[in-house]
């Protein structure tokens, strides 16, 4: 087998990281959580917690992704327009009412119905169990009608990824798959 790896992440390079016993053991569940609040924050543009600014729009720029995103500059101010993965008013509605009329069984997570604020049109509240069962069982169905195929394909592969590495076994030609 060939070496993938031509370089060393920044994780390596964290001042506590030479006292951990196992080097390549990270917590997932908390992987999980960032992942989480950062893609809901950005589908939902939640201020502050969102990942799609001018700095990523002027990246995209750099990358040669359509024209299209790039931010458009009216007099002092700097607009950026909507993604395709921007959800809008309607659609937000849409997710956060999905997300608030899920049940599931006693013990298998919070009550997801009071970590979504129907005024704000966000969850609030996350802790890592809820986005461990977010992002690998509710996101990909909550999203279904909502996203254009491609942005919910790639979500779900995300998710996906996720619910393929927290199992007891890992399968190889699952992740060959994703």
């Amino acid at each position: 087998m060939t070496n993938i790896w031509k370089e060393k992440v920044n994780i390596f390079y964290l001042p506590y990281w030479c006292k951990l016993d196992v080097l390549h053991c990270i917590d997932v569940m908390h992987v999980e959580k960032n992942v989480c609040d950062s893609l809901i924050g950005t589908l939902l543009n939640i201020k502050r917690k969102t990942k799609d600014g001018v700095n990523a729009h002027l990246d995209m720029i750099e990358m040669n992704i359509p024209e299209e995103l790039t931010p458009k500059e009216v007099g002092k101010r700097t607009y950026l327009p909507a993604a395709h993965y921007t959800l809008s008013k309607k659609e937000r509605t849409t997710f956060c009412r999905c997300l608030q009329r899920v049940k599931v069984p006693q013990g298998y997570s919070s009550n997801v119905s009071k970590l979504v604020s129907m005024q704000d049109l966000k969850p609030i509240g996350l802790k890592s169990h809820d986005c461990h069962v977010l992002i690998q069982q509710l996101l990909p169905v909550a999203i279904r009608g909502i996203l254009p195929k491609n942005v919910r394909f790639s979500i779900a592969r995300l998710c996906s990824f996720f619910n393929s590495i927290c199992k007891k076994v890992i399968d190889p030609q699952n992740l060959e798959e994703l």
